[in-house]
């Protein structure tokens, strides 16, 4: 059989149905990620291409044992590297992630055979190069100078400045709440809208998309304030049903044009506003990126952020990384850390019952550290006290060497008048 029509049957082939319905159905929303679909189609024809079989000759083959299988991915990793030209880490994945899933879903015994370990990512050195948060020097209450993260506030500020408003603001809320993009992106609108005017922070109870597991978390006191703005500007007249950020008027227009090969014509058409993809906010943050560089660069000092076929530091889930490291920072236990954020652990199940109260103790230690405009926590009257005890001993000391120049003062006056006395 030809590769041609290898690649023209394979996708209605049985083993592809068997595989494809296998990850559907360990999926919580008992559907195939736009990402695992893309993997499929981009993995399985290089695979039948190294082959030179079916998809149902390969699983006949690998009913023969697991060694067999075992060599189909040590061989297809090493032709992925050799004859495509893929990077290590790559041809790991498509062959022993993608391929091995292949088999399983097809009942084929696949235990025990292990992946080679990967190389460290690249985009670990990258992200090193441009820090979200900076070291610095304080000061505790026993004079202890110790070392804590604060947040790179006046970098960030340039490059929020780099995105539209509204892309800013969803790189706020994945930097506040530690949620995945696509969590973010898929809030309805009835989450804020159902919320006690009374709080100052937007709460977030749900199932995260990718893992179908409980998240309880917040938006800044900063953050909502600005989220409730957008929403009542740009977001009005949507169902409740509907997420909380949407497309533009100028971004739904140039998709109906794509779409219907004709412009928006407002006397025929409706205008009907889509909610957000991880890729287009992907794609903003990279330009951002671009406009940053520029904005940061002199004649004499070109600043270079993104790099060649690399991921970029400042993509989307980068912010999540900041809201974990923030609370390590912050002394945010990881069972708490884990509810905030999604993950899965049976320390942290105890905590899924919690009451909104109770979260908001732990989360509280995290506003101030996460909000972009520095908040100065207010004096208790205690400190207030110890501030104005160090100004009245400031103003006795002053008012003691002010005397002591006065005496002086008259001092060397009497001993002019003496000498003149003296001189007579």
């Amino acid at each position: 059989m030809s590769r041609l029509e290898l690649e023209a049957d394979w996708k209605q082939s049985q083993p592809v149905i068997n595989w494809k319905n296998g990850i559907k159905y360990n999926s919580h929303k008992n559907k195939l990620s736009i990402k695992t679909e893309e993997a499929i189609h981009n993995c399985m024809p290089l695979f039948l291409e190294y082959t030179k079989k079916t998809p149902l000759e390969l699983i006949e083959e690998a009913k023969n044992g697991k060694e067999t299988v075992k060599a189909r991915l040590f061989d297809f990793c090493n032709w992925l590297q050799d004859v495509k030209g893929k990077k290590f880490n790559h041809a790991i994945h498509y062959s022993y992630a993608m391929i091995r899933g292949f088999y399983s879903h097809n009942d084929i015994n696949t235990q025990k055979i292990k992946a080679p370990k990967v190389q460290p990512a690249k985009v670990e050195f990258t992200d090193d190069r441009v820090p979200l948060m900076d070291l610095v020097d304080v000061t505790g209450s026993t004079g202890i100078v110790e070392q804590k993260q604060v947040l790179r506030r006046n970098f960030l500020k340039s490059f929020y400045s780099c995105l539209s408003l509204r892309d800013a603001l969803i790189a706020r809320c994945i930097k506040d709440s530690g949620l995945d993009t696509s969590d973010v992106l898929d809030l309805p609108l009835d989450f804020i809208r159902s919320q006690d005017s009374s709080h100052k922070r937007i709460f977030i109870r749900d199932l995260r998309n990718k893992s179908g597991e409980y998240v309880c978390t917040f938006f800044t006191k900063e953050t909502t304030k600005d989220v409730l703005m957008y929403a009542k500007q740009n977001r009005t007249d949507a169902p409740d049903g509907a997420p909380i950020f949407a497309e533009t008027i100028k971004e739904f227009k140039s998709r109906f044009r794509k779409e219907n090969h004709r412009r928006y014509d407002q006397n025929l058409d409706e205008v009907e506003l889509r909610g957000l993809n991880s890729h287009h906010l992907s794609t903003s943050f990279r330009r951002g990126t671009v406009k940053l560089e520029k904005l940061l660069s002199t004649r004499n000092n070109i600043v270079r952020i993104l790099q060649s076929s690399q991921q970029s530091p400042l993509r989307p889930k980068r912010f999540r990384k900041v809201f974990s490291d923030m609370c390590d920072e912050m002394g945010i236990t990881q069972d708490i850390k884990r509810v905030f954020m999604g993950k899965s652990d049976p320390s942290n199940k105890t905590y899924e019952g919690k009451s909104r109260q109770n979260l908001e103790r732990y989360y509280q230690k995290l506003d101030a550290a996460l909000s972009i405009e520095e908040v100065i926590e207010p004096k208790s009257s205690t400190d207030i006290a110890k501030l104005q005890h160090q100004i009245d001993n400031l103003l006795a000391a002053d008012k003691r060497k002010e005397d002591m120049a006065v005496a002086a003062i008259l001092e060397m006056k009497k001993e002019i008048a003496e000498l003149k006395k003296s001189k007579n």
